[in-house]
């Protein structure tokens, strides 16, 4: 399927180029081959996460109405930050999407450049844009970590079981993610730019200060921060077994931690699709001259949109109260008839975090 829309968007572009007369059909032949070693990887790359991040686009608003929905009513601590992390998501997938639509009509028309500094600062800051919003995906995930262990440690402090305090949370979780990455992009020398043959901007992987700054931030940072509420909690449980005994709590912090836990392996394997760019970023730092070779450019978001739109999925499957919220919403309770009531109150108790 690539293969062919790759082939097709050369000869829509040959068709632009040349004439279609007999005295250049042989050279056509040869420039023809000239072009599809060098726009078949690069076009295939970038359809690849074109459809991954449409398709992420589909699943997150479809979910995230689904939850939005059900918290309206129920003001479920559980299910709002399950709706932050999947709003990321889809802020991600946007911006990828949008940008990447940018790309292939390049591909397709060619690349005319900027007109004026305002274009290039507006494709500055969407290059921006995705990595914060990447890096709010990730810590999304620090808050749901966070209420787990608040629930087990903190059970008797009404404030952290407040709708509105991780409303607050929330808010200050994207103002920070903006906040922390706005170093590289204001720093005086020009650190976001243009890749002059992908027609996107971001940072290139010589700036390796900006790049490696970057990556701890989105990356390392959410999975240090997990790893450190996963070992208190351990800690806690360890000390305080006997109690959790007596009081009927055990289940409940087994519940828990088994989540966390989760979400540990979900924001560490978030992490593996960046291993690309730490091999490139020390590859040009190197030999500078490999810069941009190796369709590098193309692939840098493409793992990142694959791997978003797989954890889109999988969290439904990997959260069980998350997966019966969802099926009970297609099958509406295999299609019975119960008092409003009564189903109200089947599905707070099926679905409660």
């Amino acid at each position: 399927m690539l293969f062919f829309l790759s082939s097709f968007i050369q000869l829509k572009i040959l068709n632009r180029l040349l004439p279609n007369t007999g005295t250049v059909r042989l050279n056509s032949l040869l420039f023809a081959c000239d072009l599809n070693k060098i726009m078949l990887p690069n076009v295939s790359f970038t359809l690849i996460t074109l459809i991954s991040s449409a398709s992420t686009l589909l699943v997150t608003f479809t979910l995230s109405l689904i939850i939005f929905i059900y918290i309206r009513n129920s003001r479920d601590i559980g299910f709002l930050l399950m709706l932050n992390t999947y709003v990321a998501m889809f802020a991600f997938s946007f911006i990828i999407f949008f940008v990447h639509i940018h790309v292939l009509g390049a591909d397709l028309y060619g690349f005319v450049g900027f007109n004026n500094t305002d274009e290039l600062n507006t494709c500055r800051f969407q290059g921006f844009l995705i990595y914060t919003t990447f890096g709010c995906c990730c810590n999304s995930f620090v808050l749901q970590a966070f209420y787990r262990y608040t629930r087990i440690v903190y059970s008797k402090k009404r404030i952290f079981q407040s709708f509105t305090f991780y409303i607050v949370c929330i808010l200050f979780q994207w103002m920070m993610g903006f906040l922390f990455l706005l170093p590289p992009y204001l720093w005086p020398g020009i650190i976001y730019t243009l890749y002059t043959l992908d027609y996107y901007c971001g940072i290139l992987y010589e700036q390796a200060a900006a790049m490696w700054y970057t990556g701890i931030l989105i990356h390392n940072f959410s999975v240090i921060l997990i790893s450190i509420i996963y070992m208190r909690l351990m800690r806690f449980i360890r000390r305080q077994t006997s109690n959790l005994h007596q009081t009927g709590r055990m289940r409940t912090v087994q519940r828990d931690s088994a989540v966390i836990r989760r979400i540990l392996f979900i924001v560490n394997t978030l992490t593996l699709p960046a291993m690309p760019n730490v091999i490139f970023t020390i590859m040009v730092n190197i030999d500078p001259s490999k810069s941009g070779l190796y369709n590098m450019y193309r692939i840098q978001w493409m793992f990142p949109a694959i791997g978003i739109f797989i954890f889109s999925i999988a969290l439904v499957f990997l959260t069980p109260q998350f997966k019966v919220l969802i099926f009970d919403t297609i099958h509406y309770q295999n299609n019975r008839v119960i008092p409003m009531e009564q189903r109200r109150t089947e599905r707070q108790l099926q679905t409660q975090f």
